[in-house]
């Protein structure tokens, strides 16, 4: 055998042994023993590290899961057995977006948990990667968002969530087909732009910028006291924070301070959102709805847009009637109850300044107000209940030392609208009746000389008191106290003066006593210097003047019209020079120049600044002798509305022509719409008719000396978790029952509805001075 055929041989054998060799691996009988695996089929598709203890491992018993091992003693199972093994959803987060976002315990039930039903607030479950599959797929189809989108709107907190179309709550969403806005408070740039893309709410950045700002700089201010902060801050937290009232909020303090580049444009933008909010849902009054609807009505006064705030007034003294806020309820804790005075005092505020004594405009008389005085600042914050005063009668003895400066301005106030009320009706009295005048003049005079003395010595007027307010957050109510007290007095002497606007006719003074006209004339003169040395005293303080309202600039105009009027028709009487007028005029132009940041408040230092430069303002025309109505019986046409009245600046058109109806005189009208222990003192030889007698009666078996009855709000809820008892916003989402038999011969059917009239359209102004 040569080399070549053991060559073959040795192949053929290698062959034969591979052969044999994998017929015997193919054997079952000849396979070696499986080693059992130390890992469960649960916890290797888990990926955890498993304890292989047999039965059930410990992850699989603490889960809940079913234990199982692949092992010798186990049947051949399919590798894909592995991969397609599911574990049923132990651990899900059952909380909603809003839950989750302000760390509250949530139900998880759906569509609504158990906390967003209570609230009435929207309820969003955030979607995660393994809620994926057909239905969720349709379900997005359907609805029109990515993953993507879902997850940003989702995860926001409901106050930063985007208004769209799309939102199912109704008090939550912007008006379909409307243009709106996006906003970045970081970039002021893009905030004006792209005015498609849906309106945004305000970051957490610029939400804690309007807190701060607001309870620092403006919550003092009389008109924005309603707020309790530590009861909003605590609403605010646990997620229960109302849209409306949040972007009423940031719109009003962006007009009032700055809170960055931008943020006044978008400010306005918040106004507009949270007033088409609030009247979308004008089927569910609430307090809130009116505290939203004071800030909004303030906005558009600052604005000059007073038509607007003129028909809103409407709708919140509606609101506040309809829930029963003029009286007391005692199912509430102290401090909801004070938020409520101070919110109806500020809604009586401003139908006090939009009437400016016009009984036709007047929403809100106070015989209608049975609700206490507010209390001071210091029991509000710290909800100390005090026991306050009401607003009638006019009181005949000294203040308490504990009054609170807010009750003062309030009954001030009531006073100036009988004082307004007073010389709008003194235009249309008959002139046969003007004798009885004098006699009227002196009872308002001694109501606002009574108050002054009535007043605790740490509530007079002096630099030393106002050296201690000067920084102190009362100090803007302690300054408009004594201003208002001073252009009270001016608005009752004015219409003395010979040649204004609001002053009688020639015909009509020469008909008085001279020397009670000059009188009269004289006092306007000396409350008008007066209240220049008060803003002397206040241009001195060190910490400057705080933030105030357009009051205050409207008081310093009149102020510096009534001493160029003065200088110019007495000069020879009133001692003083040209240059000390013209320090005078500057004094109150600095005054009004506080406020020319807002729109209204521009336009009162733009009127000033001609007033100074032509140095003499008669407003309007002359009620000279020679004038067409001069020597007429009755000068009801000539009930005109004064330069700063906010209803002249309204554009209404007029149709109708109510020039020729009469204005009655207060011979027929005995109380004002504002009430009065003393009314007009002025003999009446008839009774009231007895329509008029029934005009304020109450409803049959209501007892209107009862401030403490039980009134038709619903019974108080349940504060929900992370609300305290004593809140101030306790019973704000409460609406109203009215007992519709009860109004069944009102005669609202037959209530003829006047359609929209035209009013002076002249200039601008938040005060009828």
């Amino acid at each position: 055998m040569d080399l070549e055929d053991m060559s073959v041989q040795m192949v053929a054998a290698d062959t034969a042994a591979e052969v044999a060799a994998d017929v015997a691996a193919a054997d079952p009988t000849n396979r070696h023993p499986k080693k059992s695996s130390q890992t469960c089929i649960p916890c290797r598709v888990r990926k955890v590290r498993c304890d292989g203890r047999r039965d059930v491992c410990q992850n699989c018993e603490r889960l809940g899961f079913t234990c199982s091992f692949q092992d010798a003693a186990s049947p051949n199972q399919d590798p894909e057995s592995l991969t397609s093994f599911t574990l049923p959803r132990r651990r899900v987060r059952l909380a909603c977006a809003n839950c989750h976002s302000r760390k509250a315990r949530c139900s998880g039930e759906t569509p609504k948990c158990a906390r967003c039903q209570a609230q009435g607030i929207e309820c969003v479950y955030k979607p995660t990667k393994r809620s994926g599959g057909v239905n969720s797929a349709a379900q997005q189809a359907h609805q029109g968002n990515t993953d993507s989108e879902l997850e940003s709107v989702a995860s926001e907190p409901p106050e930063k969530r985007i208004m769209t179309s799309k939102d199912t709550q109704g008090s939550h969403h912007g008006p379909q087909g409307t243009e709106q806005h996006n906003f970045e408070p970081n970039a002021a740039s893009t905030a004006m732009g792209s005015s498609h893309e849906p309106f945004v709410f305000p970051d957490e950045a610029l939400i804690q910028r309007t807190f701060n700002n607001f309870f620092r700089h403006i919550h003092h201010v009389p008109i924005f006291s309603f707020l309790h902060r530590a009861s909003l801050m605590q609403r605010y937290h646990a997620g229960m924070m109302d849209k409306a009232l949040l972007l009423a909020l940031v719109g009003i303090t962006s007009l009032l301070m700055d809170l960055g580049p931008g943020t006044r444009e978008y400010g306005s933008r918040c106004i507009d959102e949270c007033q088409t909010m609030v009247l979308q849902d004008l089927e569910n009054p609430s307090a809130i709805k009116i505290q939203a609807l004071v800030l909004i009505m303030k906005h558009r006064m600052l604005s000059r847009k007073f038509t607007t705030a003129f028909m809103l007034a409407a709708t919140a003294t509606r609101f506040a009637y309809a829930l029963r806020l003029n009286y007391e309820n005692p199912n509430l804790c102290f401090l909801a109850r004070e938020s409520r005075r101070r919110l109806m005092w500020a809604l009586l505020t401003i139908d006090s300044g939009i009437n400016g004594g016009c009984s036709d405009f007047t929403l809100m008389p106070s015989e209608s107000m049975h609700i206490q005085l507010p209390c001071t600042e210091r029991n509000f914050e710290f909800d100390l209940p005090q026991v306050t005063e009401y607003l009638r009668p006019v009181p005949t003895r000294p203040f308490a030392d504990d009054v609170g400066s807010l009750a003062l301005h309030v009954r001030l106030l009531w006073m100036r609208s009988r004082v307004l009320y007073c010389t709008k009706n003194v235009l249309g009295m008959p002139e046969s009746e003007l004798a009885q005048l004098p006699e009227l003049v002196k009872v308002l005079s001694e109501e606002l000389s009574g108050f002054n003395d009535h007043l605790p010595s740490s509530f007079k007027f002096s630099d030393s008191n106002l050296q201690l307010r000067a920084y102190s957050p009362r100090l803007c109510v302690y300054i408009m106290i004594h201003v208002w007290w001073r252009q009270c007095h001016c608005d009752l002497y004015r219409m003395f003066l010979v040649g204004l606007k609001e002053a009688l006719p020639q015909s009509g003074l020469s008909r008085l006593d001279p020397q009670f006209v000059s009188y009269c004339a004289r006092q306007c003169f000396e409350h008008a210097l007066a209240m220049a040395d008060v803003f002397k005293s206040i241009l001195s303080l060190e910490g400057g003047l705080p933030v105030t309202d357009l009051d205050l600039c409207v008081c310093a105009y009149q102020c510096a019209r009534m001493i160029y009027f003065a200088y110019q028709t007495n000069q020879g009487e009133i001692g003083l020079t040209s240059n000390q007028i013209q320090e005078l005029s500057t004094r109150c132009l600095t005054i009004a120049k506080s406020m020319e940041h807002v729109p209204a408040g521009a336009a009162i230092v733009t009127d000033l600044e001609k007033l100074i430069a032509r140095g003499l303002s008669v407003d309007g025309t002359s009620n000279r002798p020679d004038s067409p109505n001069a020597n007429g019986h009755n000068l009801g046409s000539q009930h005109i509305l004064p330069r700063h009245n906010p209803m002249q600046p309204m554009h209404v058109t007029d149709e109708g022509g109510f020039s020729n109806i009469p204005i009655l005189s207060p011979t027929t009208h005995i109380a004002s719409p504002q009430g009065s222990s003393i009314s007009t003192p002025i003999p009446h030889p008839a009774t009231r008719p007895a329509q008029q007698q029934s005009r304020g009666t109450p409803l049959p078996g209501t007892p209107i000396g009862d401030f403490n009855m039980n009134k038709p709000n619903l019974p108080p809820v349940m504060p929900p978790d992370g609300i305290d008892n004593n809140n101030a916003f306790e019973g704000a989402m409460d609406g109203f029952d009215f007992n519709f038999e009860s109004f069944s011969n009102t005669g609202l059917e037959s209530t003829s509805w006047l359609s929209s009239n035209d009013w002076l359209n002249n200039e601008f102004s938040q005060a009828a001075v």
